[in-house]
């Protein structure tokens, strides 16, 4: 691929760092159901895709900073950030192309349009409730994570699934895991948020802050226990998550096991923070 500065913005970004968390998944998922070779580039698929909604992600929210480092839109401008994150997502799918077992590679394929779409569409009913600023609930704040958050949890997870029959667990089971570690990984996404936000008001609807305020709404103590409100229900989620994973093979089990552990010291991080304000 020859230089242009969509190149030279996708290669910046994928530079920034970041856990590689669907990655570790995807091959684990895929260790001893894959060639070693088409393992890892699944892997990789499920990785671009991933940072190719990141980029998008950053120019909807007008983001300065991705892993605390300037992101793409910041140093590109959005035009550019656009098209370096379009050309991510073509790397996904050649990627995927190029696995050489012709039914991984169709089978692969086919499920990262699926998540590619389910992950457009959440984040264009998160978008549409900005813009209108509409009223939404819980049901709404739900749906919402699963079609943003979770489907590229549940791709990486499933990937070493070839068939119904031979699978060694469920595709069923990889979404219901993804879901509830994505809604983990949302809420405390949604909480770093605050750090940098000087007015609550300017939080989009579909924020984990709105969903999560007590009813009635009280005077004293407000923020602290929407604070706390919103560590309850990721420490369910996360609970549900570690349920979950006692029925998946290894090495799968254990790598999902570590990032249920991350995510909880980070949800212990947030609420000692909390409690210092």
């Amino acid at each position: 691929m020859r230089a242009t500065p969509a190149r030279d913005a996708a290669i910046y970004h994928l530079q920034t760092g970041g856990h590689r968390m669907r990655a570790k998944l995807a091959l684990a998922s895929s260790a001893g159901r894959m060639d070693v070779g088409d393992g890892r580039a699944a892997a990789a698929a499920c990785e671009l895709l991933h940072n190719a909604s990141l980029i998008h992600d950053d120019i909807s929210d007008h983001d300065q900073y991705r892993r605390g480092q300037h992101s793409v839109r910041a140093l590109y401008g959005d035009d550019v950030a656009l098209c370096a994150g379009d050309l991510l997502l073509t790397a996904a799918f050649q990627t995927a192309a190029g696995i050489h077992e012709p039914g991984v590679a169709q089978r692969l394929t086919g499920f990262m349009a699926d998540t590619a779409a389910r992950v457009i569409g959440g984040q264009s009913v998160e978008l549409d409730a900005r813009s209108n600023r509409r009223g939404m609930g819980v049901a709404d704040y739900l749906a919402a994570t699963r079609e943003k958050t979770a489907p590229l949890i549940e791709l990486a997870l499933n990937v070493g699934i070839s068939n119904a029959t031979e699978a060694p667990y469920p595709a069923a089971l990889g979404r219901q895991l993804a879901e509830a570690i994505g809604l983990a990984y949302q809420i405390l996404d949604d909480l770093d948020d605050l750090e940098a936000v000087e007015d609550l008001e300017h939080l989009h609807p579909l924020h984990a802050w709105w969903q999560h305020q007590p009813r009635p709404l009280v005077r004293q103590g407000h923020h602290r226990k929407t604070r706390q409100r919103c560590l309850t229900h990721v420490q369910a989620a996360l609970a549900r998550a570690q349920r979950l994973a006692g029925r998946l093979p290894e090495p799968l089990a254990t790598d999902v096991l570590q990032l249920i552990h991350r995510l909880s010291r980070q949800s212990r991080i947030v609420s000692d923070r909390a409690l210092t304000r």
